[in-house]
């Protein structure tokens, strides 16, 4: 599969760093599939992706001249610079983390885009859309190498310029013949619901790591209270997409039986694990594991119930001066919570 995305998908998505976005590029990852930059979206993304963030940038200095001029005095802010921002649209493409394809102007679609232009043919039958016509004719030379999705909100793709309609008339013929389909999404969650899959993960490998990360803890919880291990009841976890389409962030919670080492009567023990931490579904790999503590909990030989708790503090650190701020993206997959 080839995936090419008009050049509103990418300014809407922020250069693919929304958090469907990385939802999109996980799968994407999974699935080998190719994303296709045509030259003229690229063009037009650098242009207007860099034009927007240096408004951000103005807007927010110009805002703070006027508190500054206010209060008299504030914590200066730090901004990037013109050349930074020029540098971080760049690396935007080159860091997608999934297979590309770059698609040159050719004069073979500017002919085709041309053509269409004067016949005012979708997608150029309201305007003068060179471009969107010339992104058509990149898509049809595609399809000679393999199936290709377009995702583009631009109504001029589409019948009677109506989303659900599917293609105009004109592109459907002109692509009906050719070796491979083609499919039109409006937007990067349609595109989701195409391409999202089950995700690989063993509760016994799960149950595993956390032991051989944590198992001197819990072990020793267990030791303190007489307990020992039994078997495993209920494993419940949530995947979220993350900035690296080659791991997951991972939130997860095992509940696991417990038998009464003591032989004091003691029933119903059950140790309950939370935590969170990343998962690798093609190296089918956790790292970075964090355990929110252990919960024991039982009845005594009257009843009652009893518990123990054993916590885990995670500490962020001490910063003195400006706090370095970092955008985490990070997009639920709900179709393979468990």
């Amino acid at each position: 599969m080839i995936v090419v995305l008009d050049s509103n998908v990418w300014l809407s998505e922020l250069g693919l760093r929304s958090g469907a976005a990385a939802a999109v590029r996980f799968f994407l990852n999974q699935s080998n599939a190719q994303v296709a930059v045509p030259e003229v979206v690229q063009l037009e993304v650098r242009h207007n992706l860099t034009n927007r963030l240096s408004t951000h940038a103005k807007e927010i200095r110009d805002n703070y001249r006027q508190l500054l001029t206010a209060f008299g005095k504030l914590r200066e802010i730090v901004l990037p610079t013109e050349e930074e921002i020029q540098a971080k649209v760049e690396e935007l493409f080159a860091s997608l983390g999934v297979q590309q394809q770059q698609i040159p102007f050719s004069l073979e679609s500017a002919r085709s885009a041309l053509f269409k232009a004067i016949q005012k043919a979708p997608p150029c039958d309201k305007s003068q859309e060179f471009k969107d016509a010339v992104i058509w004719a990149d898509c049809v030379a595609l399809l000679a190498i393999d199936e290709v999705v377009l995702v583009t909100n631009d109504k001029a793709f589409y019948r009677d310029r109506a989303y659900e309609k599917g293609l105009a008339p004109n592109l459907h013929d002109e692509a009906k013949n050719l070796p491979h389909p083609i499919r039109i999404l409006p937007s990067l969650s349609d595109l989701l619901e195409v391409i999202q899959a089950p995700i690989p993960l063993e509760q016994e490998q799960l149950q595993e790591a956390i032991f051989e990360a944590f198992g001197e803890s819990i072990n020793g919880t267990l030791a303190r209270t007489g307990f020992s291990l039994g078997a495993r009841q209920d494993v419940t976890y949530k995947l979220f997409a993350t900035e690296n389409p080659s791991e997951l962030f991972l939130e997860f919670s095992i509940a696991i039986a417990c038998s009464d080492s003591r032989e004091e009567g003691r029933t119903n023990a059950l140790l309950s694990l939370n935590g969170d931490g990343l998962y690798s579904p093609t190296n089918r790999t956790f790292a970075n594991l964090r355990n929110f503590g252990e919960h024991l909990a039982w009845l005594n030989a009257n009843g009652e119930p009893q518990e123990t708790r054993n916590h885990y503090l995670y500490a962020n650190g001490i910063v003195i001066g400006h706090r370095e701020v970092t955008y985490d993206a990070r997009h639920a997959l709900p179709a393979n919570e468990r």
